[in-house]
Order: structure tokens, then C-alpha cells, then sequence
């Protein structure tokens, strides 16, 4: 039987997850923005570089950012990639 995961549900474990590991950071003195920052990079060197891409595509879909955000209103993307 396979079971599967609503998109808010996952969003969840993903923000509960990335919150941890925030409050972790700053726990330990790093500056919230330096700690965001550091999570950034970390990602992008372990997701494979055609995931990444697609994020960025998907990240500049004002649908699919609504979406994952879970407004009523479309939102303009939260970062540009060069």
C-alpha cells in the first residue's frame, strides 16, 4: 500500500527541518542571516546541479510559488539566479 504525502505536509517537514537547523546555527552565535546564507550553499553543493535547475525554474513560477507558500496572492520570486 503506498501512502502518500499531501504538499502541505511536506512543506512542513521541510520548514520544521530547515527551522531546526537555523535555531541550531544561531544557537551556537552565528547571525540569522549568516546561518541562511550558509544553508544556501550547503544545499547547492549537495543537490545535483539539474535539480538545483529546476528549482530555479520553479522558483520564478509565480503559481508554483503560491503554491508551496500557501497564499492567495501571487508573490514575486524570493531570489534571481545569475
Amino acid at each position: 500500500m503506498e501512502v502518500k504525502m499531501s504538499m502541505t505536509e511536506g512543506m512542513n517537514i521541510v520548514d520544521g527541518a530547515l527551522n531546526l537547523a537555523l535555531g541550531d546555527l544561531e544557537s551556537r552565535g552565528i547571525p540569522k542571516d549568516e546561518a541562511q546564507i550558509a544553508l544556501l550553499i550547503r544545499l547547492r553543493s549537495v543537490v545535483p546541479v539539474d535539480v538545483a535547475k529546476i528549482a530555479d525554474i520553479l522558483n520564478e513560477d509565480p503559481e508554483v510559488l503560491s503554491a508551496i507558500n500557501g497564499l492567495n496572492e501571487i508573490k514575486e520570486p524570493t531570489h534571481k539566479t545569475a
